[in-house]
Order: C-alpha cells, then structure tokens, then sequence
C-alpha cells in the first residue's frame, strides 16, 4: 500500500493510485540537498542522463520499505555516474532528519530536504499527492513513468527502465576522455587566430602553433615526445581561450596543437589542426556589410565597390589611445586622396562606441568621411570580418579582395605605399557637399521624383553626389539638364556646378 501524505493524517495509509505524478512535462528546480550540494534538474538532464526522483518523507512505513530496493538499483545502474541519475526529495523533513535516513538507508544520491526546497518541489512543482511517489525523466525533460510502483523489488525498478535504454553498470569511475577541440578564426599574412574549447572532462590543457620542421627540430632538442613537449612549453589553458599566434611567415604550413588532461595530470591524444597562412597583399575576398553611419546615411560597402572605388576602412575603439594616435593620419591621407571623390572611398567603423560617443570623436579629430558606430552595427561587421584588434586599417579592391589586411604600421607613409602599389592617384577635394546656394543655379522640383532640372547661365559641368560624398552622376550641360532621379535611392543629394552646391531631396 502506498502512503497518501496530509499533514492531519500523517501516518494513515491508502489504497494505492496510478500516476501519482499528473504531470508530463518535468519542470525545473534547482535545489540544496542535505550535505549542502546544490543541484539544478536541467543540468543534469541536458548532459544526456535519465533522472529518477523518489518523493517521500521519513515517517512514511511504504517509503520506508521502498528505499532500499530503490538503493539497490541505483547500485546497479552505476552510481549516478552512467544513464541514470537518482534523485530524492522530502516533502516534510529537515537536513538533520535526511541526513539520519541517507545514512540509515545507505543513500548516497542527493537528499533534498525541506529547507533545501523538498516541500515546494514536491507540492507546488510536481503535485504529489501520495509517498512514495518515483518517476522517471527522460533528457527530453518529458516524464515517461510517472509512478513506479510497486516496488517489489530492486528488478522491479530495473525492468522498469531498461526499455529506456539505461544500462546497468558497475559503481566503478567511469572512462574519461578530456578533449579539446580547435577553431580557426581568421588567417593572415603574419598571424593566426584560434579558439580552443575543453570539455567538461578536460581539466587543463597546453597548446602552441609551429611548423612541423621547427616542432620536429625542438622535440630532437628537448629528448620529449610531442604530448610531453606541449605540456612543457605550450600555452597552458582551462577554459575555452582565443589565442592569437602572430610573428609568422606568409604563405607556410602551420600547425596548431593542443595536448588535453585529466585532474590527475594525466595526458591524452594530441590535436592537431593544419593552417597556411595567407600569401599577404590581398586575394581573400571581404563579407559584404550594411551600415548606418552617425548621421544616418546608409552604407553599403559592395555598392561603393561595385562603382569603381576602393574602400580604406578603419577599425577603431572609442577611447583607446593606440586608436586616437592614428587620426591625424587618418583624416590628412582622407584629403590628400580627394575626400571620397576619386579612386578610393574613407570610413570607419567602431565595435564599441554608441553615436553620442562617435559624434564626440568626429568632432575631435575632424572626421568628415562616414562613421559607424556600434548602433549602426558596428560590432556585427567588425565580428563578420572578423577583426581582431585595434586599430586596424583595411584597404578593398573595388573586385572586394583586400589589397591589405592590415595595414601596419598605421601612419600616413604606410597608406600612401599601399595605396601607390596599387595605382590608386591623389587628388585635391572638391569641396563637394559645401552648402552654400548661389542664386543662378536653380533647381526644381525639389523634393524630387522622378527628375531634377538644373538651371543656369554656362553650366557646364555638372556632378550629383550622394549625401555621404560619393559622387552618382556627372553631365556636361549649357544653360538647363533634366536629370532622371528613378534610379537614385530616397535621400539627400548635392548637384555642384563649378563653386557652387544646391542640395536637394529625392523621394520617390
């Protein structure tokens, strides 16, 4: 017979009833048992066990009797440390009243009591009406026996789960197996950067990256084999690291180990992850990224590229002084190359400063080419790249290869050799978004949609700039030119003739 629990009738018997548990669904806790050890049901779940729970309390004769075969088995499906984990819960005793019953009964699984949360577990989570009450939670967290009962014997709860595929094993340790696993992250020319990630078996671990004569070479030299030589002279870790191995030849073989152990100090296999690095001066092709800069113009890198320019971006950290030192190469390279009018287009991009922080840093160092900042998503495309330091100057082909990863380091001389490697000529600005109307150019309709008329006396040459600087269109024309507008995007333009700017919008 099984024990119906009030707190009126404390120690009166009933008849037995199906499914004690109405749930399906296991619902999660976590808990303090006993002996202090803190337990959360879905950790246990989620790493692939079975969780047996057995409600009771320790005055309940039918829990009294069921406990030891319910010991037995947990013995028999090994100890918490395989398919299965045994749970207890109490929904009316103390620490020191479980603490009496574990060692009474030879319980060595988690005994949450009352103060642990047993009463709250058991009444208000789960809803047991009747002790003992076991139930068996599957790693999907649905509950597949809701009450197992009864208990003849410990076979009983064996037959039980062993459709569920859960194994008996012996209670001895189980076989460890510590790994680690290696990501690459990004190849240059010069550097390599790379993740590696333990598992929950592995305590620590050592890691370092050579080519297989150099690691050949220091092996002979040491007398080690290569677990031992990593061990010694690797990079030790115990977390998940990203690690960034620079100082390396282009375009050369590279390996990268890592050498796994246990908490004894116990070696495991050797991974190992072949790497080339790159050749240097470009051939990888750069993501594509859209962003909004400070002022909310909308910038499409592939666009810019796609219409004959190169790009130079620099990848900067609000506040960091190594990013500050390099401004003033920045913005004087920006007006030697023609502020964005000719062969190559400027931007910056920062993974950490919000528009308020960027506006301030655009004032102080007299940026006038796009700005990025993390609200325009600049963290996404500085991740999408990836990059993985600051600051960082790329310089794209209009084919999107990079010309240079990394141009280092970051001064004026380094653009201007990169930049005239690669054909790119100088140019004085134009001045081109200079807002300043003179009265005979006109312009209308302004709004614009589908065309624009520009107006005036010897026109000549006329060009139509976007409102980041980048020029869209350019005519020759006398005295009036209709230009159609379909094919430009809703937004801000500049038409310059000669010294003078009319700004007009397009909306269509």
């Amino acid at each position: 017979m099984k024990k119906f629990f009030t707190f009126i009738f404390a120690i009166a018997l009933s008849f037995n009833m199906m499914a004690q548990c109405p749930l399906s669904t296991a619902v999660d806790f976590t808990a303090t048992d006993c002996h202090g050890t803190e337990v959360h049901l879905f950790d246990i779940l989620d790493g692939g066990q079975y969780v047996l729970m057995d409600f009771f309390f320790t005055t309940c004769g039918p829990c009294q009797q069921a406990t030891p075969k319910v010991v037995e088995s947990y013995y028999s499906f090994g100890c918490n440390m395989y398919d299965v984990y045994y749970i207890e819960v109490s929904v009316s005793d103390g620490d020191a009243a479980c603490q009496t019953w574990a060692a009474n009964y030879g319980v060595e699984y988690p005994t949450i009591s009352t103060a642990g949360g047993g009463a709250t577990i058991c009444n208000s989570l789960y809803h047991i009406g009747q002790y003992p009450t076991v139930i068996l939670i599957a790693p999907d967290h649905s509950i597949v026996i809701q009450d197992l009962w009864p208990i003849n014997n410990a076979q009983t709860i064996i037959n039980a789960l062993t459709p569920y595929g859960i194994q008996q094993h012996d209670c001895s340790a189980p076989i460890y197996d510590p790994e680690v696993t290696i990501t690459v992250d990004q190849v240059l020319e010069n550097e390599v950067t790379a993740t590696f990630t333990p598992n929950a078996e592995c305590a620590e671990y050592h890691y370092m990256m050579a080519t297989e004569a150099e690691i050949q070479q220091w092996m002979s030299m040491t007398g080690l084999e290569l677990p031992e030589y990593i061990s010694t002279y690797g990079f030790p870790g115990d977390e998940v690291i990203s690690h960034t191995f620079d100082g390396l030849e282009p375009n050369t073989d590279y390996m990268i180990y890592a050498v796994p152990a246990d908490a004894s100090g116990t070696l495991y296999d050797v991974v190992q992850k072949s790497v080339t690095t790159s050749s240097g001066g470009g051939g990888d092709i750069i993501v594509d990224f859209t962003g909004t800069d400070i002022a909310g113009n909308e910038i499409h890198l592939y666009d810019i590229l796609d219409a004959g320019q190169y790009v130079l971006i620099n990848f900067f950290l609000a506040g960091d002084s190594y990013s500050q030192d390099i401004m003033g190469d920045m913005v004087e390279a920006y007006h030697m190359y023609g502020c964005n009018e000719h062969d190559v287009f400027f931007m910056e991009i920062s993974p950490n400063g919000g528009d308020a922080t960027c506006q301030n840093w655009v004032e102080t160092y007299g940026v006038q080419y796009p700005t990025i900042s993390r609200d325009g998503g600049g963290n996404d495309i500085a991740q999408a790249i990836p990059v993985g330091y600051y600051p960082t100057i790329m310089l794209i082909r209009p084919d999107h290869t990079f010309a240079q990863r990394d141009i280092y380091p970051p001064t004026l001389d380094m653009m201007v050799q990169y930049m005239t490697e690669e054909g790119i000529q100088q140019y004085e600005c134009n001045d081109a978004v200079d807002e300043n109307i003179v009265e005979k150019v006109t312009l209308y309709p302004n709004p614009a949609n589908e065309f624009v008329k520009i107006g005036g006396e010897n026109l000549g040459t006329v060009m139509v700039f976007n409102a980041i600087g980048q020029k869209v269109a350019e005519f020759v024309a006398v005295d009036e030119i209709e230009i159609s507008t379909s094919g430009f995007e809703n937004g801000v333009y500049f038409v310059k003739v000669g010294n003078t700017t009319q700004k007009f919008v397009v909306t269509h």
